[in-house]
């Protein structure tokens, strides 16, 4: 039974934000647990777990908000309340909780038991869901902006580490210059539309083609998601920085950042200016073509499997731009849906990449894995997984979302976009495929090499978690597939309001 409310009025906005508010509440109380009692490990395991009680309590508010609300109260609103805000949270917090989990272990190995670090987590994660569901762009900046102070924080957490805190200081330093083009984009955007809410900006720009200013907003706010989402040329901090950074925030940034981003992106391009499609679409074109063939070439040559995984994260990106690009809800469609596979995918490998590594991930490579499969079979088999599923082997989920992927770039009628897609995919196989080779084929390096390289408990279920759905939805994903293609509907049916149904 949906409910009636009106959203302009406090008590409306407060159950709009509802899975917001709840997740802020938590966090408060995350906090004071931890002020009164700072017993170095016993601390840290504690704010671990009030964590993932909070991404709980934030799901099961979320849940309740999709269900009782109905979609179009939010349209006109700064807050938006359509499927495409539900997905986008949902994922944030699936990825949140598996860095959580996978943090859990590695904190107290690497004794960086400092229980603050959960908390910084989930302040990141409350500005993430702000980003997904902004539908002005000022709650889209605050958002943003209380995501990126907790994250620049998060990669210098190991203070012990030079290259952590270089990775704080070019996080902080990049993401302020990234964050100046946005802040400029959207000055200039209101300007032009004389609103800063996405659906208001969106009728008066679909009244004829774009002023001066309109276009110079819209190309900086393309170049400051650019700038978040990794992509070339905006991409040179995020390698420096995954490598620097402890492993499970590295995990953190290449997914739920990533995600937050992305949705954020969406939201933007296909309400604010999607009766102006064929003005962005050339520089998404060549953004998402750029990010593909340079992420993956450099992937090629990389010796350390942390920056190995640090540059197929930005090639990532260009497949999810591939999907932004033909301006249609199949494409939206695909990009939720690669999304969750990403997610899944790379969460997993970041978690068995901070096991093997024990404090040194950023010097493992491929000799160090080797023979991994005759004393690790479970750990060989799941990083095997997930290297597949990100190369787009059949029977994975990434199989299935680059395949819609492509689909929706050919429905658009643009073949080419999809041949560079394939093309480089097919180019990853050249830095995935050894990996898989070295753990199955080569001998270790020493009997006991990987004796005390097992993955803790928590670490474990989130590895095994993701490998099941990886394999499942890689099979099966008729009902994610709907779910996708529903929150895409909800997108663009608030873009139509926009734009008057034109």
């Amino acid at each position: 039974m949906t409910m009636v409310f009106d959203p302009a009025t406090p008590a409306g906005q407060t159950v709009a934000l509802l899975p917001e508010v709840v997740l802020s509440v938590a966090t408060l109380a995350v906090l004071l647990v931890i002020s009164f009692r700072h017993d170095g490990p016993g601390a840290s395991r504690r704010a671990g777990w009030l964590s993932l009680a909070s991404l709980g309590l934030t799901a099961v508010a979320l849940l309740w908000l999709s269900f009782n609300v109905p979609e179009d109260t939010g349209i006109g609103q700064m807050i938006a309340l359509d499927g495409f805000r539900f997905v986008g949270s949902a994922l944030i917090l699936l990825v949140t909780a598996g860095s959580v989990l996978a943090s859990l272990g590695y904190l107290e190995r690497e004794q960086l038991v400092a229980p603050e670090y959960y908390v910084l987590m989930l302040l990141a994660t409350i500005g993430m869901l702000f980003m997904v569901n902004a539908q002005d762009l000022i709650v889209l900046f605050l958002g943003l902006e209380t995501m990126s102070v907790a994250v620049y924080v998060l990669a210098g957490y190991d203070r012990r580490s030079a290259f952590s805190a270089e990775a704080a200081l070019k996080y902080f330093l990049m993401g302020a210059f990234a964050s100046g083009f946005l802040l400029y984009g959207i000055a200039l955007v209101y300007g032009a539309a004389g609103s800063s809410n996405l659906v208001f900006a969106g009728a008066q720009f679909a009244q004829g083609s774009l002023s001066t200013m309109a276009r110079l907003g819209l190309g900086l706010l393309v170049i400051g998601f650019g700038f978040k989402v990794a992509a070339v040329p905006f991409q040179m901090w995020a390698p420096d920085v995954y490598d620097g950074a402890p492993t499970p925030v590295s995990g953190f940034m290449a997914t739920a950042v990533k995600t937050a981003a992305f949705v954020a992106l969406a939201r933007v391009l296909y309400t604010s200016f999607s009766g102006s499609v064929v003005e962005w679409q050339p520089v998404v074109f060549g953004l998402a073509v750029a990010t593909m063939v340079l992420g993956n070439l450099v992937a090629l040559v990389q010796k350390s499997l942390k920056r190995m995984l640090a540059y197929s994260s930005v090639a990532h990106a260009g497949y999810l731009l591939a999907a932004i690009w033909p301006g249609s809800a199949v494409g939206v469609s695909a990009m939720t849906f690669y999304l969750l596979g990403y997610g899944l995918t790379t969460i997993a490998a970041f978690a068995l990449l901070g096991a093997l590594g024990r404090g040194g991930e950023r010097e493992l490579t491929l000799a160090d894995v080797g023979g991994l499969a005759e004393t690790r079979p479970w750990m060989s088999f799941a990083f095997a997984v997930c290297l597949l599923s990100l190369l787009g082997f059949p029977g994975t989920i990434g199989f299935i979302g680059k395949w819609y992927i492509i689909s929706a770039i050919v429905a658009s009628g643009h073949p080419l976009l999809a041949v560079l897609l394939v093309i480089t995919s097919i180019v990853s196989a050249g830095y995935y495929m050894p990996v898989i080779m070295a753990m199955y084929m080569r001998p270790a390096r020493a009997p006991l090499a990987y004796h005390d390289r097992g993955l803790a408990g928590t670490a474990r279920v989130a590895v095994a978690f993701s490998v099941v759905l990886i394999l499942a939805l890689g099979v099966w994903p008729v009902q994610l597939l709907e779910l996708a293609d529903g929150a895409a509907a909800s997108l663009a049916q608030t873009a139509s309001q926009a734009t008057g149904g034109q």
